[in-house]
């Protein structure tokens, strides 16, 4: 099995282009508000019925930026119009609550994202890049809404074996 994409709901979806695009390199393919049509077709994303059906709403409407990395990664941008948007209180995006937390992504030059990523403003867990046993060095940094992404940079061919 594949990954195919991570869709990430926002409240300010000009700074989360900022971040996706500016910062870390992803191009949009799609800018569209859905519903994006009456019915299923081949350029249609999403039809009424079925964004209601998915969101649990009737006349369900969402903003939609769809990003993508040189090598594929796919991140899907949604900032809901109905039902309102509310923003998860950065605590619970956090270790003690269920759910997903961390996204992570393997990049090369993990020092120069490092510094990359905190002269953007953007706060990391820690004020360093830390080892990870012998296979890669890493940190995780926060966006604007609290969501936590994890760069990773292998330095081996990772054997999972203790």
């Amino acid at each position: 099995m594949n990954f195919h994409h991570m869709a990430i709901f926002v409240s300010d979806m000009t700074e989360a282009v900022r971040l996706w695009r500016d910062v870390l390199g992803f191009k949009v393919v799609v800018d569209n508000v859905i519903p994006d049509g009456p019915a299923p077709g081949p350029k249609v994303f999403m039809y009424p019925e079925l964004l209601d059906d998915i969101f649990k709403v009737k006349g369900a409407r969402s903003k939609m930026v769809l990003l993508a990395s040189d090598e594929g990664a796919l991140i899907e941008l949604q900032q809901c119009e109905m039902p309102n948007i509310q923003k998860t209180p950065p605590e619970n995006l956090r270790y003690g609550h269920t759910g997903f937390h961390e996204l992570g992504l393997v990049v090369k030059d993990i020092d120069g994202w490092f510094t990359k990523v905190r002269e953007a403003g953007y706060q990391t867990q820690t004020e360093y890049v830390w080892p990870c046993a012998s296979i890669g060095r890493s940190f995780l940094f926060y966006d604007t809404e609290g969501n936590m992404i994890q760069l990773w940079e292998h330095t081996n061919a990772p054997t999972w074996e203790t």
